[in-house]
């Protein structure tokens, strides 16, 4: 009989967990990048310390050096996990890295801008599917 109580237990145990504590999901950026002219341009995010946490490819990054969108999950999602948008840019005569203030949630982006100068903008989001372009770059 106490085997049968410990399963019935352990039943409604994880049914309440299901119902009250259900899975968290990462922390995503959507990406919109609108660059003007030739530009090279890459985005990726950073933690505290400076570790790239987010960016598919080679050497962890998104290329940005068009017009399109990009998601950026960040793996992290504890009230604690910081995280940093980051957009570089190559010049012949040299790189600028630029820099968003950190976000501790889903984020909405835009890059804007050209070689020589970027304007990062972005607001925070419920999910990464409500990010509207129009609305975060102002267009």
């Amino acid at each position: 009989m106490k085997y049968q109580n410990f399963l019935f237990l352990t039943t409604i145990f994880i049914g309440v967990y299901m119902v009250y504590f259900p899975v968290i999901e990462a922390y995503e950026a959507k990406v919109f990048h609108q660059m003007d002219f030739v530009t090279y341009c890459k985005v990726w995010a950073e933690d505290g310390g400076h570790n790239h946490i987010a960016g598919d490819g080679h050497r962890d990054y998104h290329d940005c050096s068009d017009s399109g969108w990009d998601i950026i999950g960040t793996g992290r999602d504890g009230p604690n996990d910081w995280y940093w948008i980051i957009v570089k840019t190559a010049t012949v005569t040299g790189t600028d890295d630029y820099y968003h203030d950190g976000f501790v949630n889903h984020t909405c982006v835009c890059v804007l801008g050209n070689t020589w100068h970027i304007h990062i903008k972005a607001h925070i989001i419920d999910n990464v599917d409500n990010c509207d372009m129009r609305k975060v770059c102002d267009t």
